[in-house]
């Protein structure tokens, strides 16, 4: 199920919620302005979060997180943080009371401080009269006012979060310690010196949230300019989104040298020449896949299951689709395997197990038009019209814009109104 859309209409705590319940395992990419995030999940649970250019641990991410009420989200299942970045595991349903706490009172600390590009400087006079103490936060933040750097400068340096900065300036400005210098001009997210590695996090976050087209130009560079194997990977990974299949080989290809987990880039790398028609790549790709450690992957052994359908070895692809089908455990599979399977199903001549796999999957994926359309062309072959339409009908109120619906939809009516006149003349 792809998750993605608007802060505006659906909440963090909302997208949060559902991730948790759903039990997902995945990486939701979140993009507000130029900043970018990234909150990761293990079966529903919170593994780690970051944003670029933010030195906050998990929690303080997320809180930081909860205050951006507009920008995008996107949510790309199985993707885990980088290596060696900080793993915990955390209920997010302890994170939204104090999320929200946060949310409302940053709601008065905006009216003070209405955009991070605000530059302060210290009213030193009226410092020295204070006799009432000052929070830990507010102490950190004294020696790094000094009138040039802006708000996200303070972030920046004090190692803080906008929460906790931005706390710390309201109470400071109430007591009139602070004055306003003026407004620094907007600095780009990376600086011109930046690592490669920063680069990489950027682009890497940029693609997280759905924003590929930034995020290939950024990928592209790297790989122009360090060879960066990770770069032309996700310069492959874009390259296969947008159906450049060609392309994709030729990036996957040029990172599969020093590719940090040849697993990936060979399942992706078989996917490519799979949509190629290049069946035999595919079969031989997906088998080294296989063999360097994706048998416990489900979508690995899927693609397996696919390339070896294609080239008409049902058998091989029946064992593959058993072997996928035994790794989803915490929930039923996806819709893919489940079109895939019941197309085996149907090749082999074995109507039956694909309606009773069609049945099980619209129960698994009821919101799945594919399905629905698979399911009405099965009732069409059996001659059960009247079912034939009906799985047609649901699946146009979830996809009016798929043809194959109509037409299946078409012949279960014309079937359906010759059986009524050949009854009426009978």
């Amino acid at each position: 199920m792809a998750i993605k859309g608007s802060l505006k209409e659906a909440s963090l705590p909302d997208v949060l919620q559902l991730l948790s319940m759903g039990k997902k395992t995945g990486c939701l990419g979140l993009s507000f302005h130029d900043s970018f995030g990234s909150i990761y999940f293990d079966n529903g649970r919170i593994c780690h979060a970051a944003i670029v250019n933010r030195p906050l641990d998990t929690e303080n991410s997320v809180y930081t997180l909860f205050t951006w009420t507009s920008g995008t989200f996107n949510f790309e299942a199985g993707v885990e943080p980088e290596d060696g970045a900080e793993r915990v595991s955390v209920d997010p349903q302890s994170l939204l009371l104090e999320g929200a706490r946060r949310v409302d009172e940053w709601s008065l600390i905006e009216k003070k401080i209405p955009s991070f590009d605000v530059v302060f400087s210290l009213d030193r006079a009226k410092l020295m009269l204070n006799r009432d103490p000052l929070s830990p936060e507010q102490e950190a933040m004294l020696p790094l006012i000094d009138g040039h750097r802006d708000i996200n400068g303070l972030i920046r340096d004090s190692g803080l979060g906008e929460f906790e900065v931005g706390k710390a300036l309201y109470g400071l400005l109430n007591a009139n310690f602070l004055l306003p210098v003026g407004r620094k001009r907007t600095t780009p997210t990376l600086p011109r010196n930046a690592s490669p590695l920063e680069r990489r996090e950027l682009a890497s976050a940029l693609y997280r949230a759905g924003m590929h087209e930034e995020s290939l130009r950024e990928f592209r560079a790297l790989v122009e300019e360090a060879a960066d194997p990770v770069a032309s990977f996700h310069v492959g990974l874009i390259a296969l989104r947008q159906k450049e299949y060609a392309a994709a080989v030729n990036a996957f290809m040029t990172a599969a040298p020093q590719a940090p987990s040849k697993t990936a880039l060979l399942h992706n790398l078989a996917l490519a020449y799979d949509a190629l028609g290049q069946l035999e790549k595919a079969k031989l790709v997906i088998e080294r896949a296989l063999s360097s450690g994706g048998s416990g992957e489900p979508l690995i052994q899927l693609e397996a299951a696919v390339v070896a359908m294609r080239l008409g070895d049902y058998q091989t692809a029946k064992i593959r689709l058993s072997e996928a089908r035994s790794l989803w455990t915490a929930n039923p599979p996806p819709a893919i395997w489940f079109h895939y399977a019941a197309q085996v199903a149907a090749m082999t001549d074995d109507p039956d197990r694909e309606m009773l796999l069609l049945s099980a999957a619209i129960e698994a994926h009821p919101e799945s038009a594919v399905l629905l359309n698979n399911l009405a062309a099965a009732h069409l072959k059996r001659e059960d019209y009247a079912a034939a339409r009906d799985a047609a009908e649901k699946g146009i109120a979830v996809a009016p814009e798929l043809p194959q619906l109509r037409r299946n939809l078409s012949a279960a009516l014309e079937a359906l109104s010759h059986a009524d006149r050949q009854a009426a003349t009978g």
